[in-house]
């Protein structure tokens, strides 16, 4: 650090496991404070690790003397001091950080409610990142300071509840884990799918939701992600204003850049596990399964629904294998009574067959293409297929 002349350096001072093991040698623990705190920017001390580097106990450390306790951390010869306030109890319902211009003897604090949970593992780390990335584009400390603590507020309010010990954060908070406070699934929104095509303007879109379509998958297969996001902006907005779910078909990461409420996923495309893990709890995920095989997998991967077909032979999408009506049936009737999972029949659906198709499979709902984008009146279209 010293030999290149670094800036923006921040040092998290990790001397304890979140068990309370030590990490830290005696000699190391002076090298940390003699060595390099002085190198560094800001450090990010939290009360037990504040207390090894000033060599007083825990218990010095109350609501009334965390200013103190700052200063004398800033004593050492770093430029910040970001000392965090989560292990003094004095209140229960906040915890506040204490941030440090040594410089100009300027004490900032962050204040933020408490969240009662076990799963903070990494929550330093993670604190500190969120600093460092802030620094790295272009903001002062106390901005980069403020904007990772509302990260790190959230990392923990939706944290995954993985594991019996303490679990890891949720560190897509503004999308994936937020999810753990979004809707839960509602098969009704199958009733009238509608997956889009190049010819369904945002006016037909528009149109559509009016009329009552009931969820739209946006397919497109342009292979500019900048273009395709963009798309998705578009299309969700419209959506929003609607409030119909709006679901990405295969890209994952187009679903997060715009906050889809989820994805549709092939047999080919990310696995229904993968794109969970990466999207949270509560993203809705569909899986095109044809048979009861994949329709098993896709629940037990953690899919909300599947979409089962062809049922008829379709231009807008040529590759799709024709299962007929009978064989979206099978599974319908089968495995997805007796798993409980909300099933969309999919493939060369229109006004004539819609009806015929609900009746017949006892699908949750049908999806529908061309004779949406394609209808001149589109207004009339769906309230024929919703007949």
């Amino acid at each position: 650090i010293a030999r290149h002349g670094l800036r923006d350096v921040v040092v998290d001072t990790v001397t304890r496991a979140k068990g309370g093991a030590s990490l830290l040698e005696d000699d190391a623990l002076c090298a940390l404070r003699d060595e390099l705190v002085p190198l560094a920017t800001v450090i990010t001390p939290n009360v037990p690790e504040a207390a090894a580097l000033l060599g007083i106990e825990e218990s010095a450390f109350g609501a009334s003397d965390m200013s103190q306790r700052t200063r004398e951390l800033g004593a050492l010869g770093c430029a910040w001091v970001l000392l965090k306030g989560g292990h003094v109890m004095d209140d229960n319902l906040h915890s506040v950080d204490y941030l440090y211009d040594v410089k100009s003897d300027q004490m900032h604090t962050f204040a933020s409610e408490r969240v009662v949970t076990q799963n903070t593992h990494g929550t330093g780390c993670t604190f500190a990142s969120a600093v460092a990335a802030g620094l790295a584009q272009g903001m002062d400390v106390p901005a980069a300071v403020r904007r990772a603590k509302s990260y790190i507020s959230e990392a923990i309010s939706t944290n995954p509840m993985f594991g019996a010990g303490h679990g890891p954060l949720n560190h897509l908070p503004y999308y994936a884990a937020s999810a753990s406070r979004g809707p839960a699934f509602d098969k009704r929104a199958l009733r009238l799918y509608l997956v889009t095509s190049e010819a369904l303007t945002l006016e037909k879109l528009d149109q559509a939701l009016e009329a009552g379509v009931t969820m739209v998958q946006m397919r497109d297969k342009d292979p500019s992600t900048r273009a395709l996001v963009e798309k998705a902006r578009a299309m969700k907005a419209v959506c929003d204003k609607r409030s119909v779910p709006f679901l990405v078909n295969d890209r994952v990461d187009v679903a997060i850049a715009v906050d889809a409420d989820g994805v549709h996923i092939g047999q080919s495309d990310m696995t229904c596990r993968e794109a969970r893990h990466i999207l949270g709890a509560s993203k809705w995920i569909g899986v095109s399964c044809r048979t009861e095989d994949l329709a098993r997998k896709a629940k037990e991967d953690g899919a909300d629904y599947i979409g089962c077909g062809a049922c008829f032979g379709t231009n807008s999408k040529g590759d799709a294998k024709v299962i007929g009506v009978e064989g979206v049936a099978f599974v319908s009737r089968g495995v997805c009574k007796e798993l409980n999972l909300p099933i969309v029949a999919i493939g060369g659906i229109g006004v004539d067959t819609a009806r015929g198709v609900r009746d017949i499979t006892q699908a949750d709902g049908v999806a529908v293409i061309s004779c949406v984008a394609n209808a001149v009146d589109v207004r009339a279209t769906v309230a024929a297929l919703l007949a």
